[in-house]
């Protein structure tokens, strides 16, 4: 069972998260601060990160730059989940704190399964190429994750889909 590291300072929010990841099928484990994300990472090995960017102290942003500066943790999967949803807030989880995902609030459980799924197994490059180019020919709303996945991941040119 893979394991999965859920961040958010709300413990009302942080609850739910861990109730709706665990009914997935997910052992989830709880920071309520980065300060304690960092320290848990170490300690529970996670298999994915789902991080939320505005916290006190040290932000969602931040731990996650950290978590892909340390060799150790540097191919963690993570996943930004936030209210946060301009286009410059997505580029700042990508381009400066290095997450792999920006899925903003409120978001729709099955994409966020569908990115945790793919988080966890590992995919990147041309394996999680095929498999979201197969989800978007079962499922045309699948084409909504191009807009939450860190486009250095991908190569090709999805834009298409956005018409």
């Amino acid at each position: 069972m893979a394991r999965v590291l859920v961040v958010d300072d709300e413990p009302d929010v942080l609850e739910v998260m861990r109730k709706v990841i665990d009914k997935h099928g997910y052992d989830t484990v709880a920071a309520v601060s980065g300060e304690e994300a960092l320290e848990k990472i170490g300690e529970v090995k996670p298999d994915a990160v789902v991080l939320d960017i505005m916290m006190p102290g040290l932000d969602g942003w931040e731990v996650s730059k950290r978590i892909r500066e340390s060799e150790e943790t540097g191919d963690l999967p993570i996943i930004m989940l936030s209210v946060l949803s301009e286009k410059k807030d997505r580029e700042t989880s990508f381009d400066y704190a290095g997450a792999d995902w920006h899925v903003s609030t409120p978001f729709d459980t099955d994409d966020l399964f569908f990115i945790l799924d793919l988080a966890v197994s590992g995919k990147r490059g041309k394996e999680l190429e095929d498999k979201i180019w197969n989800a978007i020919k079962r499922d045309r709303h699948m084409a909504r994750v191009l807009d939450m996945i860190n486009p250095k991941i991908l190569e090709h040119d999805y834009s298409f889909l956005k018409k």
